[in-house]
């Protein structure tokens, strides 16, 4: 109330004079800027986890998946020029200075920009190549068929020919289990001292974080691996006297992240409670009297950030677009 005084006593001194010009200016409008941390989890699925069960006695995950959860969620109220209430009046311009320094906003006009660039991470895609075996290649043996001169005619003979074939995806898989059962078997053996060489301290620490690094590495082949990304977005309401019900969606978390379109995804709401009463909306032509001056008086409201009824962040905020508009007359 005491900026509203300040203002009501700037406005009572202006006297119109010859160098009084005609001064465009828009009331207060406060909008919300919801910026939310998401934790975005992407799992890839192993290559061999189809053989987990059969050659190391695991239970995996084989179907790649994302989940999306939110971690951080802030409330920025900004104050903006509303524009649906643009006004001109005749004033010095010291005046509307000192007015504009008290909540009212001066723009250049109504054709005010107000884009919003949108950042997102870029997709991943699984990687197993540092995890891969060496050998990708195995010796088959194939049969090959030799005509050969006798004594008494020409004979076709099998023959044996040793070639390099590209392995299957169950043979890799069972070079991996085999390793990863190798590793094991070489841990249990230097951990109770059933092995030639001599481990003791600090030598045997670093020798079993080793063969931990090996299996874990061959493991996630089996059982696949996630990528953890932090994510932000941000979202703007603009309450408005024409929702009685002062209950705006912000967006719809997916498993991809939040979206503001469509049906699929949890809604999430901003909702208002406003302190005190909230007037009615008026027309424009009932709103543009000659001579005057409007300004707002905010309405505070207790706003929450909901998710299936329950508030997860809640605080205070005044709202001059739901408050009371009144009418200052200038002195001439």
């Amino acid at each position: 109330m005491k900026r509203i005084c300040t203002i009501l006593l700037a406005l009572a001194a202006i006297e119109y004079a010859a160098s009084a010009q005609e001064i465009s200016y828009a009331l207060p409008s406060t909008s919300v800027t919801v910026k939310v941390e998401i934790r975005q989890e992407t799992f890839f699925a192993g290559p061999y986890a189809a053989f987990a069960k059969q050659m190391l006695n695991m239970s995996v995950n084989d179907q790649d998946a994302v989940t999306s959860d939110i971690v951080g969620i802030q409330l920025i109220p900004r104050v903006e020029a509303d524009p649906k209430a643009w006004y001109t009046t005749e004033m010095e311009s010291a005046a509307l200075l000192a007015l504009t320094s008290q909540g009212l906003v001066s723009m250049g006009g109504p054709g005010h920009d107000n884009h919003v660039a949108w950042r997102f991470l870029p997709g991943l895609s699984a990687d197993f190549s540092d995890k891969e075996i060496a050998n990708t290649e195995k010796e088959a043996t194939e049969i090959i068929y030799q005509k050969v001169q006798t004594d008494t005619a020409v004979v076709t003979i099998p023959v044996e020919h040793k070639v390099l074939v590209e392995k299957t995806l169950e043979d890799k898989a069972s070079d991996a289990a085999d390793m990863i059962l190798a590793l094991r078997k070489d841990r249990l053996n230097i951990a109770t001292g059933n092995t030639d060489a001599s481990y003791s301290g600090e030598s045997m620490a670093t020798a079993l974080r080793e063969l931990d690094r090996l299996e874990e590495e061959y493991l996630a082949l089996f059982r696949g691996y996630s990528v953890i990304r932090k994510q932000f977005y941000t979202f703007e309401v603009v309450p408005s006297v024409s929702v009685k019900n002062h209950r705006y969606l912000v967006f719809r978390l997916t498993d991809e992240g939040p979206v503001t379109d469509g049906i699929k995804g949890t809604p999430y709401y901003l909702e208002l409670h406003p302190e005190g009463e909230i007037p009615a909306e008026e027309s424009q032509n009932q709103r543009r009297v000659k001579g005057t001056v409007r300004y707002r008086i905010p309405v505070t409201c207790r706003v929450d950030f909901t998710c299936d009824g329950k508030s997860m962040l809640s605080t205070r905020l005044p709202f001059y677009q739901l408050g009371a508009e009144n009418l200052l007359y200038l002195a001439k």
